[in-house]
């Protein structure tokens, strides 16, 4: 969708990670889950945190671990997105794909984090779900997609 590589945002330093997903309602875990799988990477200035449905909190960690850049990681409902599949979203695309769970809009959210961060970079990656089932686990085919964006991380990290 043009802009930078996943691979290259990871290895922008200092690097900060939002994993956003309810745990409790299978596919939508999604960056919830991957931000758990790459919490134990953290150093090197790169640092994941696990938000939950509460990406709208996380202005204290942009502030203080961002340094500059911050990848959010969510579902989304993008019929021209596979489910499974992933792409980096610019933010005036976000309002028509994402979950409509959120307090307020994420364009709106990463409009008002770069007002109160000057220089503050926000990118989106969106990885592509059908369901959010309550109470369901991942389904196999957004397994799959956490361990293959996983290892993908951990490689652009510099870390196995």
């Amino acid at each position: 969708m043009g802009g930078p590589a996943l691979s290259d945002i990871l290895r922008i330093r200092p690097l900060l990670l939002l994993g956003v997903g309810n745990p409790l309602r299978g596919d939508d875990a999604i960056g919830h889950a991957l931000a758990e799988a790459l919490a134990p990477e953290s150093g090197g200035g790169f640092k994941a945190r696990a938000v939950g449905v509460s990406v709208e909190g996380a202005l204290r960690w942009v502030r203080e671990e961002a340094g500059g850049t911050v990848l959010v990681v969510d579902a989304v409902f993008d019929e021209e997105l596979a489910e499974g599949d992933w792409a980096l979203y610019p933010a005036d695309r976000l309002d028509s794909i994402c979950h409509t769970a959120h307090s307020i809009p994420l364009s709106l959210l990463f409009a008002f984090w770069k007002n109160e961060i000057p220089g503050l970079v926000v990118h989106f990656l969106g990885i592509g779900i059908r369901s959010s089932e309550e109470l369901a686990p991942l389904s196999p085919r957004l397994r799959n997609t956490l361990d293959s964006l996983t290892a993908l991380c951990r490689a652009a990290l510099g870390r196995r």
